[in-house]
């Protein structure tokens, strides 16, 4: 080596380098990377099925989260009133997600993953525990798109919503009736 040349090893990198290095990274992830990324951020295909645990880690994570509050009662009683209460709740604020009674399938077709249905013919949250349906209302799940509606409704109302949705499989007519009403604008 002659006395020009600068080791290698004693080379620092400048500005220059770096910019020239994250040009290089960013064009091989546009170019290679993101195609198949896409795959991933754009789900436009829903019939895709979860990753291996996928299901197993996510819901061990969301009854982390609930943890005690699966074990809370309902302040209110399960009769008529509350359960029609909850309907009208229940069309208004999660009908669009989650669908309407005796229908299959709802209108949230771009969601990943699908927002379960919670009204019959299925068995929605009919097994959980009414205070972690609660939880579930009120805080939300993240990385999904299940909102939390501590917000929007109070908390006598995410309590009638969570008692209809815990009966759902034992509703009064009158309640039956009131689920399968027009949806009001």
């Amino acid at each position: 080596m002659d006395a020009t040349e600068t080791p290698v090893s004693n080379v620092v990198p400048t500005r220059e380098h770096e910019t020239v290095c994250d040009a290089c990274g960013t064009t091989v992830v546009a170019f290679y990377g993101l195609p198949h990324m896409w795959r991933f951020i754009l789900i436009e295909d829903n019939d895709t099925k979860p990753l291996p645990f996928e299901e197993t880690i996510a819901g061990a994570a969301i009854t982390a989260s609930i943890g005690k509050s699966a074990d809370d009662q309902s302040p209110l009683p399960v009769d008529e009133a509350n359960l029609l209460a909850g309907a009208k709740i229940y069309m208004q604020a999660c009908a669009g997600c989650h669908g309407r009674l005796d229908q299959a399938s709802s209108s949230a077709k771009g969601f990943y993953p699908l927002p379960p249905h919670l009204l019959p013919p299925g068995t929605g949250v009919t097994d959980d525990p009414v205070g972690a349906t609660y939880w579930v209302v009120k805080n939300g799940i993240r990385f999904s798109a299940m909102r939390a509606f501590n917000q929007k409704l109070s908390d006598t109302e995410i309590w009638q919503v969570s008692l209809l949705l815990r009966n759902a499989d034992k509703l009064p007519n009158a309640v039956q009736d009131a689920l399968r009403q027009p949806q009001q604008e």
